[in-house]
């Protein structure tokens, strides 16, 4: 049997549902103590991408999240599971519009 081709509206509702549940995720992980990345180290978002794209990806969530007011080059925040969920999030409701 063969995977069945999923059309571009499909694709779009897969990644704005899955953006639906970072969010979730994201606002759970925030009430946590710590909310330092839980996982391995190598599946972290800072390891996962070069320092540019982590920076284009912290400025383009800030834009969203304070109008660009908290962008720091210097952090990016994509070690924290609730930023990382939230960042992720955007970049999926963008990828889908």
């Amino acid at each position: 049997m063969e995977k069945r081709e999923l059309t571009e509206e499909t694709k779009r509702k897969i990644l704005l549902c899955a953006a639906n549940i970072l969010r979730m995720h994201g606002d759970i992980a925030g009430k946590r103590i710590c909310q330092d990345w839980s996982g391995s180290k190598e599946d972290a978002p800072n390891a996962a991408f070069t320092k540019e794209e982590l920076d284009t990806i912290s400025y383009n969530y800030e834009l969203y999240n304070s109008s660009g007011k908290d962008y720091d080059p210097a952090y990016n925040g994509l070690d924290d599971e609730m930023t990382a969920s939230f960042s992720m999030a955007q970049m999926l409701d963008d990828l889908a519009t």
